[in-house]
């Protein structure tokens, strides 16, 4: 670039002017002097140039006046009609010669000057082009080591990546992989780098490549993909990313593919999907449920409302959540938020005596608030609303959460006052009954002993005076009055179980079926059976005279009820179950029918004929004993042929 000289160098160049105008003017005033010294009266025009050369320090502009003068006084000698002077003419040819040689010799000069200045300037941009070389090569030398730096960087980053990642060029030749591709690939780099897809996997996945990478090639837009790839026995996933190369140019040279391995994510994602979908059924599941339960208040409501039993629920604190119609009608009056200290001064609760009134402690609704559980406890109500006694019979249970914590109680209970007189009554015409029968059973055993005793003597001191038809019938009525005399038995026995049943002591069921196997030793032996008993036993809370005589009517009817030909089979063992524990007496005999299991409970009710003797009272007998005991007796058919008769009874500790 030009660069102006300096000052000083502008001055050295104005110095020649200067000192040719003055030499000029030397010149000159020499010149005047001679020609003043000849006496020439033109002499006076010669001075003006001296005048403006020193006025103006310009040579050029001293000679041009000068010419300028002189042909000025030339002009002025022929108007005059004067001739021309020869040394006026020489002068100007002084002049128009110096005029004319001037430009040149300063055209030299500067010619010459330009050549210095030149020079100068061409060593000045040697110089700097020597420095932009130098420049230049440390610069390119500088941006080669920092391009290989920064490949190298670039290469050490993506070598660490967790993504696999890849170039191709627009032949869709590789270019370059990471580490993490060969390690996904298990490829080594020579058999990757110049290939294509088409070299490297089946035509239906290079196929699929070519079309993704054709895509960004054309519309320089990247795009993503989830891949799916069976490995072993597993299935795994991929992201694939593809976006495009520019060069320099803004020109799509390739394609460059980041490969992510997302199957924690998929699977990820899948079970979120899977518990979304789950959690949507489950509140379609939860909704449908809600919409059952409201459906089923609706109807726990309406059934409470149309319950004939009283209801009512309370919280752990005491109060009141729930008090249905008929718990007000049964009681006198609805729920009253009062403290549980002041139920029975309210609701007037007394025991059955009438008189006591009930401590808060004894209420069934606080017993069940406490986690206690009541079983048909009788109260005595009497109020303002209710001036009439009335006995209510109340059960009671915990109200527990679904942890099964006491979240308060609920009693349910019912006016039992008619049905306790009725009860009372039917108690009463019960004992009537059972007084009447017991003392006929006895009374009626007199005269019977008597017409057998009599039938005996007229058969044995007078048999030989009859025929064989009147000792038949003698016979008959023996065999009659026998009859009748065991059946009369049993009604007494029947009387005696409802009248004298002692149900509190703890009696081992393998005492009771010793005395039985003992007391039928003999029929034991003479039908040839066989008894086995399983134990352990359970022991029982029964009257062990009346459980004997159960257990002892089970196995006399499996001795008496047998197969032809076949000998009696018989095994008792321990019953447990959700009618109680007791035991059970199995056969082999020929069974009961369907249609007789509960005939021949009854009393006189058989399933044979009279071709067995018996008066149908003996299980009559043993389920009368079981439910003295608060169990229950009944028959079902055995595995293989047979019955299987079980009576139960209380569990020992628990009330009948």
């Amino acid at each position: 670039m030009f660069r102006p000289p300096p000052v000083k160098d502008v001055g050295m160049a104005l110095a020649p002017e200067f000192v040719m105008s003055a030499v000029t003017a030397l010149l000159v005033c020499a010149v005047d002097l001679a020609w003043r010294t000849q006496g020439s009266h033109h002499a006076i025009l010669y001075l003006w140039p001296v005048w403006i050369a020193a006025r103006t320090g310009s040579l050029r502009w001293t000679l041009c006046l000068c010419v300028l003068v002189s042909a000025l006084s030339m002009a002025v000698q022929h108007r005059r009609g004067s001739d021309w002077e020869p040394r006026a003419w020489m002068l100007v040819s002084c002049w128009g010669i110096v005029l004319t040689v001037l430009p040149l010799i300063r055209a030299q000069r500067q010619l010459k000057e330009s050549e210095v200045r030149l020079k100068q300037m061409a060593d000045q941009r040697g110089e700097q082009l020597a420095l932009v070389q130098q420049q230049k090569s440390t610069l390119e030398i500088e941006a080669d080591q920092a391009l290989r730096d920064s490949e190298a960087l670039y290469h050490s980053l993506v070598d660490h990546l967790p993504q696999a990642v890849l170039r191709k060029n627009r032949q869709h030749q590789y270019t370059f992989v990471n580490r993490k591709f060969l390690e996904f690939s298990s490829l080594s780099l020579p058999k990757i780098l110049g290939h294509t897809d088409y070299d490297l996997f089946p035509a239906e996945l290079a196929d699929r490549y070519r079309a993704g990478d054709e895509k960004v090639l054309q519309t320089g837009l990247p795009i993503d993909e989830i891949e799916s790839y069976q490995r072993g026995d597993e299935v795994r996933w991929v992201q694939v990313h593809k976006s495009p190369i520019y060069d320099a140019s803004r020109q799509v040279v390739g394609t460059q593919i980041l490969v992510s391995d997302v199957t924690d994510r998929r699977r990820a994602e899948m079970s979120l999907e899977a518990s979304t979908r789950e959690l949507e059924a489950k509140n379609l599941e939860l909704k449908r449920k809600g919409d059952e339960l409201e459906e089923q208040a609706e109807l726990l409501e309406a059934i409470l409302n149309s319950l004939a039993d009283g209801v009512v629920v309370a919280d752990e604190q005491g109060e009141f959540l729930r008090w249905n119609p008929a718990a007000a009608r049964i009681v006198g009056l609805g729920a009253t938020q009062v403290g549980r200290e002041k139920w029975a001064e309210i609701y007037g609760l007394y025991h059955p005596d009438g008189t006591t009134p009930l401590a808060p402690g004894e209420l069934p609704l606080t017993r069940a608030i406490q986690g206690q559980t009541v079983e048909n406890q009788e109260i005595l109500v009497r109020n303002p609303h209710r001036p009439e006694p009335g006995v209510i019979s109340v059960n009671g249970r915990p109200l527990r959460d679904a942890d099964g914590r006491a979240r308060g109680g609920v009693v349910v209970f019912r006016d039992v006052t008619e049905a306790r007189r009725s009860a009372e009554e039917i108690r009463a015409k019960k004992d009537d009954l059972e007084t009447l029968l017991y003392v006929t059973s006895h009374d009626l055993r007199e005269p019977l002993r008597a017409i057998q005793s009599f039938s005996r003597m007229v058969l044995d001191r007078y048999g030989d005076r009859l025929d064989d038809k009147g000792r038949d019938f003698l016979r008959r009525v023996v065999r009659a009055g026998e009859r009748l005399d065991h059946l009369l038995q049993d009604v007494l026995m029947l009387s005696r179980i409802e009248r004298s049943t002692d149900r509190s002591a703890e009696v081992p069921a393998q005492a009771v079926v010793d005395d039985v196997l003992r007391q039928l030793d003999v029929r034991i032996r003479e039908t040839h059976g066989t008894i086995s008993v399983q134990g352990p036993l359970p022991v029982l809370r029964a009257d062990r005279r009346w459980a004997t005589q159960a257990v002892y009517n089970l196995v006399s009817n499996a001795l008496k009820y047998t197969r032809p030909g076949v000998p009696p089979e018989i095994e008792i063992a321990p019953w447990e179950g959700p009618a109680g524990q007791g035991l059970v007496v199995r056969d082999r005999g020929p069974g009961v029918p369907p249609e007789f299991a509960e005939r021949i409970f009854q009393l006189f009710q058989r399933g044979v004929g009279r071709e067995i003797e018996g008066t149908g009272a003996g299980l009559a007998i043993v389920k009368r004993v079981a439910e003295r005991h608060g169990g229950r007796a009944w028959v079902q058919s055995r595995d293989g042929g047979g019955s299987e008769f079980i009576m139960t009874f209380a569990a020992s500790g628990e009330g009948p």
